[in-house]
């Protein structure tokens, strides 16, 4: 247990390092394309992969994970899975180029068309690399996972940013995509020094298929939610509307990004290694959602506060109206952060298929909740996410704690805990403090620093709040001290 615990403590330390590299690049790829192309352009990209990215997650089919979280994988089974995933991911792009003319009449916007089929190959190599990163992730190589992230994203920035400003416009979104998918296979390629055998019969990835299966349908409803609010206002409202939406939506997922993913990589492995010691595991999965509350929680609720001078800071005045839908997304993106954890346990408890049954009636009500905010545009829809967000997070928690056997009372008190002493009062906290100085740098500076603040002091002298982050603390030093 002590080996795992270091492990899991440089992973976490590599990966996150890694992460916020990430972040920076992709902040300044959002700052600089910003300030080069109209919301109109950016809207017109938005619409195209909120309704295609659905192949990402068909391509993937669950099977990433399933090869994770399975006890062994032999050679000839990653194999077998490396040539279903390409064999999906084909499909996926077929699909996707027959349904480029029907994306351009949905929208009324001849562009679409166009984007739709420079997109649609993509889907081919990210069905190759599906297994070479599940291998990677598996062997719980955290520090090649670290090298194709940082690789792949500087080299997608450098890209889009070079054909901006050569007058490339939306054309420079669709290259930083696709030189991001093809940089990270190529990169994950060189370090996985393996190559796929041929597809053999005698070798079932059935159990895999049916645990994927059960990850598809929940994954594929998650999209559904988070993408549907992109589709209606496109739809509704116009390009315009969603270039702001949709950058305001991005500074929310960047961060949910850059944490969710790669802690996947480093709790499910370990907490795979659990099952046998439900005490440690229900331990390690308490400290886990404390995390969370901490890294995306507190981050979210001082986006929150600073929403204003950030969006002016980084992408200019033409960009102003997307500071209040910001303001609103960052306030749902807490309990979104948080609710990864929940997904971590239904994944890590083999309750795949329990989870699949409980999306298919909480994802429908959220969809209908985010659709119904349209008559408001997009700051409604805003609303709506975050309406969801905390009653998906509340209702969740408590349903997969009691199937898994943990008790759910002690992780809900210290979230609340949290979020009310914490969290909530760092973001009123940087919100005042951005009221008293003027200048959207000076702004921007004074409310994060005030909002980290109160954090920090929050946590040092209230008794309760100080006793529980205590061991999060240390194991936040442990993974500094290992990544150095």
């Amino acid at each position: 247990m002590a080996s795992l615990g270091r492990l899991a403590a440089r992973g976490a330390g590599v990966t996150f390092g890694a992460q916020l590299t990430r972040f920076a690049l992709q902040i300044v790829s959002l700052a600089v394309l910003s300030r080069i192309l109209t919301p109109a352009q950016v809207g017109l990209v938005a619409m195209v992969t909120a309704i295609l990215n659905v192949a990402e997650i068909v391509r993937d089919f669950g099977l990433s994970a399933a090869a994770v979280s399975a006890k062994t994988v032999s050679i000839a089974e990653r194999s077998n899975l490396f040539w279903l995933n390409l064999a999906i991911g084909t499909a996926c792009s077929v699909v996707a180029v027959a349904l480029a003319p029907v994306l351009a009449r949905l929208y009324g916007e001849p562009e679409v068309q166009g984007i739709a089929y420079a997109l649609a190959g993509l889907f081919v190599v990210s069905g190759a690399n599906t297994q070479y990163r599940a291998d990677l992730s598996r062997a719980m190589r955290f520090s090649a996972l670290a090298i194709t992230d940082i690789g792949a994203q500087s080299v997608s920035v450098i890209v889009s940013i070079v054909a901006a400003l050569s007058g490339a416009g939306y054309w420079a979104i669709v290259l930083q995509q696709a030189t991001f998918v093809i940089s990270t296979f190529a990169i994950n390629l060189v370090q996985c020094s393996w190559l796929p055998g041929r597809p053999r019969r005698d070798v079932s990835v059935r159990a895999f298929a049916r645990t994927g299966s059960h990850l598809l349908g929940t994954n594929l409803l998650g999209f559904a939610v988070n993408n549907i609010d992109n589709v209606g206002i496109g739809a509704v409202w116009g390009p315009t509307a969603v270039g702001l939406y949709s950058r305001a939506f991005q500074l929310l997922q960047v961060p949910l990004q850059q944490v969710n993913a790669p802690l996947s990589r480093v709790v499910l492995p370990v907490l795979s290694q659990l099952h046998d010691q439900p005490e440690v595991f229900d331990r390690f999965f308490q400290r886990f959602q404390l995390a969370l509350c901490y890294a995306l929680g507190l981050g979210f609720a001082v986006l929150a506060g600073v929403s204003d001078p950030l969006v002016h800071v980084l992408f200019g005045p033409a960009w102003a109206g997307a500071a209040p839908i910001l303001a609103v997304l960052a306030c749902s993106g807490i309990f979104r952060g948080i609710d990864s954890a929940n997904y971590q346990l239904w994944v890590a408890k083999g309750l795949t298929g329990k989870l699949l049954k409980f999306y298919l009636v909480s994802r429908p009500i959220m969809i209908l909740c985010i659709l119904a905010g349209l008559p408001w545009g997009p700051i409604g829809v805003a609303f709506a996410h975050l309406v969801v967000a905390v009653a998906h997070w509340a209702v969740g928690l408590r349903y997969v704690c009691v199937l898994a056997g943990t008790d759910w009372r002690p992780i809900l008190g210290q979230s609340v805990r949290t979020m009310l002493l914490v969290i909530g009062p760092a973001g009123l906290v940087a919100w005042a403090a951005t009221q008293i100085v003027a200048g959207p740098v000076l702004r921007l500076a004074a409310g994060v620093a005030a909002g980290l603040l109160w954090a920090v002091v929050s946590t040092a002298l209230i008794p309760p709040v100080r006793r529980s982050a205590a061991p999060l603390v240390s194991v936040a030093l442990r993974a500094v001290r290992s990544a150095a």
